[in-house]
């Protein structure tokens, strides 16, 4: 299982926990995600996206201009925050 300490040591990021997504300039998300990840630069939203995927961690990307519909108002799991183009 991924924990968050090792993220923080393999991640150039911000690192937020159970954190409302609109304190972060996420327009039209109204929910409260278990995590908020914001990486430095490309290279660790790749790695980030790899060590999340290889450890079945749930994840998704959005944008701060992005429209996300959360059912029950809740994402559980991480939610990265980044404009940086794939």
């Amino acid at each position: 299982m991924l924990r968050l300490d090792e993220l923080r040591a393999d991640i150039d990021a911000e690192f937020y926990v159970h954190e409302e997504l609109k304190a972060h300039e996420v327009r039209k998300v109204n929910a409260l995600a278990d995590l908020i990840i914001k990486p430095s630069g490309r290279k660790d939203l790749l790695k980030l996206l790899d060590l999340l995927s290889r450890n079945g961690f749930p994840h998704l990307v959005i944008n701060s201009k992005g429209r996300v519909v959360f059912p029950d108002g809740r994402f559980k799991g991480a939610v990265i925050v980044t404009d940086i183009s794939l």
